[in-house]
This record gives C-alpha cells, sequence and structure tokens, in this order.
C-alpha cells in the first residue's frame, strides 16, 4: 500500500523543503493543480488529485479534491480492521500527511477595490474539508495548517513514522482553530451584507468575531498579563519609529483617534489613560497645540499627543519641550522625523484621515466575565438642528461655538463627565466621578489650578445634571452658558436655576456616556 502525503497550499512559504523531505520518507506527494506544478520543479515525481482519483478538476476548480477516493484515505481509522478491510477491498490508499492552506478570502476581502466576485471566488471549500477531515483523524494524519510546523513535524517523522499523539493533537487543534476563524470571517462578511436587506437587525442575532494576530505584545495593562492585537487588514495607523508599543499605548492610540476625528479645524489633543487633558484648536497647529498645552501644563508630561493636520517643524519644537511618549499625525513634513527622533524612547505614529469617519468594526464589543455586551457605535453625529434652548437667556452666537467645542470634548471623556471650555479651547475637565457635582468641582479647580479666566466661558455634560447644586457651583465661576442632554425629572427646576442666575442652558436630547 503506498502512503501519500497530500499538498495543497495558497501561501507556499517553505513548502518545497516540505515536499521534498515527505519524498525522501517514502510518501507520494499527491496535489491540486497550482501546487502541483510548483512542486514539480522540485520533487522526483508530483501525483496530480486528478490521476489518483480518476476524475477531473472541474468547475474551474471549484472541484478537486472532494471525492471519496480522497476522504476515504485520510478519514480511514487505522486500528479499526472494518476501515483496513474496505480500503483494501476499494484499493484505497492512506493519505497520512496533510499540508493545506486555504484561498485568502480574509485578504481579498478587505482589500481595495476588490468586488464581490472575486471574493466570493475565494471562499475555499475542499481547502477547509480537507482539514477537518485530516484533524479529525489526527491520531494517523499529520495535519498542516501552518509553515512554522514544517521543520519540527519532519524532525518527528524522521525519528519515527507515526507523531506523539500529543503532536498530533497539538496540530489538530491548530487546524480546527484555523477553520473556525476561515468560517467566522465569511460570517463577518454576510452579516456585513445583512445591512442591505430590509427587516434585519441592526445587531446580529450571533456575535462573531474573526480578526488576525497583528501583533505580539510584551504584557497587556499590567506586567504579569499576556496580551496580543488582532487586527484584519490596515488598522489604521502604523509604527513610523520607536520601541513596539504596550497594551496601553494601543489603547490611548485608539482613544486619541476617537477624539481627533470630531474636529475639523487645525487640532490639538494630548491624552493620558485614554482621556484627554488637554484639546486646543488654532489658525495654526502650533496655536492649536500651545492652547491644549495650556488647559493643564502638568498632565501632558509622559502623554500621547494627536494633530490632525501634518506635523510641522514649529508645532514639533513646541510638542519636544517636555516628554511626549507617543506622537500621532497624519504626515509629518520633511526633516520633522529626523528631529523628533532625536529622543529614542518617543514613537512616532502615522495615521489615515480618510478611515476616522467609519469605524471598521461594525460594532462596538466589551467583554464581560461572563459573556459579551455589544452596541452600535456613538459617532457623536446628531444633528445640532434638534439642539434646543429651554431658558429665557438665549445663546450668542460665539457662545454656541463654544457650546459646540465643549459637547465634542466631554463626548470623549470617560463618564461622569464635565467640560469647561471656550470656542477654540479647554480650559478644565472633570471625568470619571461617580456623581456629576463631583465632575463639575472637578474641572473648576482644574482649570483655576491653571490660571484660567473662566468668564464668558461654558459647560458641557456628558449626562444630564441630576440636582440644581450643579448649576448653583457653575454660576459662582461666571459660566455663561450650559450644553446638556436634559431628560432629568428635575430639567424644570435646573431650567429655573439657570433663569435665575442668567446662564443660557441647551438640551441636546442625546447622552454620550463612556463607561
Amino acid at each position: 500500500m503506498n502512503k501519500y502525503a497530500l499538498i495543497s497550499v495558497s501561501d507556499k512559504t517553505g513548502i518545497e523543503n516540505l515536499a521534498v523531505e515527505l519524498e525522501k520518507l517514502g510518501y507520494t506527494i499527491l496535489s491540486t493543480s497550482h501546487t502541483a506544478e510548483y512542486l514539480q520543479k522540485f520533487c522526483r515525481k508530483v501525483m496530480p488529485v486528478s490521476d489518483l482519483t480518476k476524475f477531473p478538476e472541474i468547475l474551474e476548480g471549484r472541484v478537486k479534491t472532494l471525492h471519496p477516493l480522497i476522504y476515504a484515505g485520510i478519514l480511514a481509522d487505522r486500528n479499526n480492521p472494518a476501515h483496513e478491510k474496505t480500503l483494501a477491498e476499494l484499493k484505497i490508499d492512506h493519505i497520512d500527511v496533510i499540508a493545506v492552506n486555504l484561498y485568502p478570502f480574509t485578504e481579498v476581502r478587505h482589500k481595495e477595490n476588490a468586488n464581490e466576485q472575486e471574493i466570493i471566488e475565494n471562499i475555499d471549500i475542499g481547502g477547509p474539508t480537507l482539514i477537518r477531515a485530516g484533524a479529525k483523524n489526527y491520531k494517523s494524519v499529520a495535519v498542516l495548517v501552518d509553515p512554522e510546523d514544517y521543520t519540527l513535524t519532519l524532525k518527528l517523522l524522521k525519528q519515527n513514522s507515526i507523531l506523539p499523539e500529543s503532536y498530533s493533537a497539538y496540530l489538530a487543534k491548530k487546524a480546527f482553530t484555523k477553520t473556525s476563524q476561515y468560517d467566522l470571517e465569511i460570517a463577518a462578511y454576510f452579516t456585513e451584507k445583512d445591512k442591505e436587506l430590509p427587516l434585519i437587525s441592526e445587531l446580529p442575532v450571533q456575535l462573531l468575531v474573526s480578526e488576525n494576530l497583528n501583533r505580539k505584545l510584551r504584557y497587556g495593562e499590567n506586567p504579569h498579563q499576556n496580551a496580543c492585537f488582532y487586527a484584519n487588514g490596515n488598522p489604521g495607523w502604523e509604527l513610523l519609529h520607536g520601541k513596539e508599543l504596550s497594551f496601553n499605548n494601543i489603547m490611548d492610540i485608539d482613544s486619541a483617534l476617537r477624539a481627533i476625528r470630531l474636529f475639523s479645524e487645525p487640532t490639538a489633543i494630548i491624552v493620558k489613560h485614554c482621556n484627554p487633558c488637554g484639546i486646543g484648536s488654532g489658525e495654526t497647529l502650533a496655536e492649536a497645540y500651545r492652547k491644549a498645552y495650556e488647559t493643564d501644563t502638568e498632565a501632558p508630561f509622559g502623554g500621547i499627543v494627536i494633530v490632525n493636520r501634518s506635523l510641522n517643524l514649529e508645532t514639533a519644537s513646541l510638542i519636544n519641550n517636555i516628554f511626549t511618549e507617543i506622537i500621532i499625525a497624519p504626515a509629518y513634513e520633511p526633516g520633522v522625523p529626523e528631529f523628533l527622533k532625536k529622543k529614542k524612547n518617543r514613537r512616532l505614529i502615522r495615521y489615515h484621515l480618510s478611515l476616522l469617519q467609519k469605524p471598521v468594526n461594525p460594532i462596538e464589543i466589551k467583554t464581560l466575565t461572563f459573556g459579551y455586551l455589544a452596541q452600535n457605535w456613538d459617532l457623536i453625529n446628531e444633528p445640532t438642528e434638534d439642539w434646543k434652548i429651554v431658558t429665557n437667556k438665549k445663546t450668542s452666537p460665539k457662545e454656541f461655538q463654544s457650546l459646540l467645542y465643549a459637547w465634542k470634548a466631554v463626548s470623549v471623556l470617560k463618564s461622569n463627565a464635565i467640560a469647561i471650555a471656550k470656542e477654540d479651547r479647554v480650559l478644565g475637565l472633570g471625568c470619571g466621578q461617580t456623581s456629576r457635582i463631583d465632575a463639575v468641582q472637578l474641572a473648576l479647580w482644574k482649570a483655576k489650578k491653571f490660571g484660567h479666566d473662566l468668564k464668558d466661558s461654558v459647560c458641557a455634560s456628558d449626562g444630564f445634571f441630576p440636582f440644581r447644586d450643579c448649576i448653583e457651583t457653575l454660576a459662582k465661576h461666571e459660566i455663561a452658558a450650559i450644553i446638556q442632554p436634559g431628560g432629568s425629572k428635575n430639567d424644570e427646576d435646573c431650567i429655573a436655576a439657570c433663569n435665575e442666575l442668567g446662564i443660557a442652558m441647551l438640551f441636546t436630547g442625546v447622552r454620550h456616556f463612556r463607561h
């Protein structure tokens, strides 16, 4: 009885060495068309699958290996006499090694300008079936889906023609993981297409997550936690300079990107621990950075700066005055990277502005101890036409611009959150508090600590004011106007307080909590 190794791969990394060494061990190399043509350059003999099955590849390659002669040779239990008797009667040989990787569905799906037909044609059918068959019969069949396993597998086969069961089980685990992830990616593609159909819920009935390992990280939020970063295709940014990014770095980068997308004018945002600690805008990027830095001149040390214009040398020089761990920009003017690279521990990130308006992932997911929570993204894009001034005092155009700026700022802070701002800068931020009044007092304290004049500034609150104490506190600091969602049972009392104290208040009708 012959013994066969079936090789059919899209990724041909290391496959020629695997085939040559298997041939030396007495295996007949069995292969499909394109892989067979490639391996014929290296092996003494490569048998096309169609020669074994006596059935041609048909339907432009959609049917190649789906044949009883192939699957009986893989699935037969070598320790079951009845199985062996059936193989002998039908003159079917064993297939003891399978090296298969799959059509590059993920790569094609995320390729720019890929059309639907091209995507569909890259859904592999025979490949996953071969892998699953080999993995099911792992005690007798070595199933290889990762080129990294070729070398050790050959070494073990040279020592003994039968692989250790523990190693075969390891290969089977990788095989089933491969096919499950592949199917999840395909399901995710069709889930996205659901949105084009009527009467389909915006959130899926079944939660499907399929992301490829992008990089292993040194550790997680703390050194004792293992961590990796997963992403399909381009994550929207790239590291241009500096040591590898940590788990916390990537979290901060994502928070910075979520915030910068809200501002169209030249803007700089300084981020610490996933919260902005300074936001400023101006006619120039340098002016914007100065305003952001002046929000809080202590917190920016060791933080992250993101800008929404090509970073010039003037702004880079200002950023360079203190230790800034990560700088994120859509582009860098000539000479700026070289200037910034002088500090070796600094990272430089380039991001793609065009990718920020709509998240690549269709829904936002939070992991729980048991299960997951999923929701639509809060894109903070509600129309301002729906906002309502609810007080006797109306807002001036300048106050309205300040309220709009503050609303953008508060929406990217962790709740409970308050932002004190003017039309082009943030003056004080209070976030992550367990009561609304604490957030108000913290934002005011921060603003006063760094010498900001609060006269004619405005206040934004990510949630409603439950009591009038917040308004009375803001009035003592000459806050001119307030923007908040509204919706409290005490709204009327809060409106009355504003009317008594001469403060304008605007209800958005939309809340932007971030827990």
